[in-house]
């Protein structure tokens, strides 16, 4: 399973494409966010912002690190 880490740059659309790249290979992913990463957001809502945008459901998500795993209907 690949780890991408969400830096101070924040959310990008590099990041998605890493993402997303990741997931089609693998099929699960880790993704840890760096407290600067965070600026005013819950590691939730960066983990929601994520999934919805790679079309991945979130299967686990604990602290700071969470795990998106591939939408079977994508």
């Amino acid at each position: 399973m690949a780890t991408v880490r969400i830096g101070k740059k924040g959310i990008t659309t590099a990041l998605i494409r890493e993402i997303s790249k990741n997931l089609e290979k693998s099929g699960r992913i880790k993704v840890k966010i760096l407290k600067t990463g965070l600026g005013d957001r819950t590691a939730k809502e960066i983990a929601e912002e994520i999934a919805d945008a790679t079309k991945s459901s979130i299967i686990q998500l604990r602290g700071y690190t969470f795990t998106l795993r591939k939408s079977r209907n994508s």
